[in-house]
């Protein structure tokens, strides 16, 4: 399965990024996508996104079947 996560930039622009996992909450779904960018693994998730330029509040995810 692979999981289609939509989210804000800090920015105000809209990002979507595709990730092979079968996500279940939106926390997997924010440790998934920080993973993905190769954001620094030292501080808590939403920390992690907002420094990577996602605001974590707007994490959405869908899962898609193949």
């Amino acid at each position: 399965m692979k999981a289609q996560i939509q989210f804000k930039q800090t920015n105000g622009d809209n990002g979507v990024a595709l990730i092979d996992a079968a996500l279940t909450n939106l926390e997997q779904a924010k440790r998934e996508l920080a993973n993905k960018l190769n954001l620094p693994e030292h501080e808590d998730l939403d920390t992690r996104l907002r420094n990577g330029g996602i605001d974590p509040a707007s994490l959405t995810f869908d899962m898609i079947s193949e």
